[in-house]
């Protein structure tokens, strides 16, 4: 079977069309790497490069880039047509970096950045710290993977939409080039998830990886929502005001991100966290097919353990639903994500001071652990 060929014509204004010729392959080689250094946007919106050519123990790994979501990814760029090979290649670079603890992963990017074009760091910690909008340096993981090249052969292919189906993100870019009166132009086919289209099934799912939205973009997403909200119904905007207030008042240093991924609860869920740690507690505006409620105020488990004798007396006096988690033992000892429903700005009133109560007490328990754990050392 004959492979596909990618062809590009330049209109002009009279309705005529001239074909562009395929660039020299050793041409485009030639400026591929460069301009993907000095364009990252090209591989990825948002990515910003820290590393070219850096030194690991399986060779030389060609990129090395901060997504728009924090995430650390490894791109490994082919002269030529992407094999079978450098499907291994690129696994073993990020393997090395996955399991390398996350102080020594930021010592070995700061170490490795500053050649060949790519950004020079000194802390890389402070850096990402402000890439991420004071994310973790835990959320540089999973690491994510891309082969770059000028084709791709079916071996190649097969084995990474095994990667990606079994939920690796897993990616291959491929570029072609054209020439036209003396210009040379770079050709890639972009995927585009549909606005209504639904968030894609993880490692059980679907064959096809996750759809995650960049940092940017769900803030961007959240806004528009949270705007309309305010035209549409401005009590509950003010409800959701008020709560955010609430965790902003009884958690010192917290953390917002907007949820990543397509769904429709997704655009509404603002997730909260605290330095060090992953999720501590959620905002999500309702209602939907799940959550009737105009406004959900979620503890996530690690919050529930906390102060599990406060929730528990809480659930007696206020409306809720618990979400199930995978872990048997959790289940049986009752600490799940918990949702509080709040349905008027009167009656986040009554409840507010329940709520910042045991919210205040989630924050101390946190803390009193981490000094603990502090002092064992």
């Amino acid at each position: 079977m004959a492979a596909d060929e990618i062809r590009l014509w330049a209109m002009d204004g009279a309705g005529c069309a001239a074909p562009l010729d395929p660039a020299g392959q050793t041409d485009t080689e030639r400026l591929l790497e460069d301009t993907l250094v000095r364009n990252p946007e090209l591989l990825l919106p948002g990515l910003s490069v820290v590393g070219r050519q850096v030194q690991t123990p399986g060779g030389p790994l060609d990129l090395l880039g901060v997504d728009d979501d924090g995430r650390l990814v490894v791109f490994e760029l082919k002269r030529g047509t992407v094999t079978r090979d450098a499907v291994a290649q690129v696994l073993d670079y990020a393997s090395f970096l996955e399991f390398m603890p996350e102080g020594e992963l930021a010592d070995f990017i700061a170490a490795g950045s500053g050649t060949h074009g790519a950004e020079s760091i000194g802390d890389f910690a402070e850096w990402y710290e402000s890439k991420s909008g004071g994310q973790e340096l835990s959320a540089l993981k999973p690491v994510r993977m891309a082969l770059v090249g000028l084709g791709v052969d079916e071996r190649a292919t097969r084995m990474a939409q095994l990667l990606a189906g079994k939920g690796v993100d897993f990616s291959l870019l491929t570029f072609h080039g054209f020439t036209y009166n003396g210009a040379t132009f770079l050709a890639r086919q972009m995927p585009v998830a549909a606005a209504d289209e639904p968030e894609r099934a993880g490692p059980r799912g679907s064959r096809r990886p996750t759809v995650r939205l960049g940092r940017r973009a769900r803030w961007e997403r959240l806004s528009q929502v949270l705007q309309e909200t305010a035209e549409q119904r401005p009590e509950v905007k003010a409800m959701w005001d008020a709560a955010l207030d609430m965790f902003r008042g009884n958690f010192p240093g917290i953390q917002e991100n907007p949820s990543g991924g397509v769904s429709d609860w997704a655009r509404r869920r603002l997730q909260l966290r605290l330095p060090g740690r992953g999720p501590i507690a959620a905002l999500q505006l309702g209602p939907d097919a799940n959550h009737p409620a105009s406004l959900l105020v979620m503890f996530f488990p690690v919050a529930v353990g906390a102060c599990l004798p406060e929730f528990v007396q809480l659930r007696q006096e206020l409306p809720y639903q618990t979400y199930p988690q995978n872990d048997l033992q959790r289940k049986q000892e009752g600490i799940l994500e918990i949702q509080f429903y709040i349905n008027s700005l009167a009656e986040w009133e009554s409840r507010k001071d329940q709520l910042a109560a045991v919210t205040r007490s989630v924050y101390e328990a946190l803390q009193q652990g981490d000094d603990d754990g502090e002092d064992e050392e």
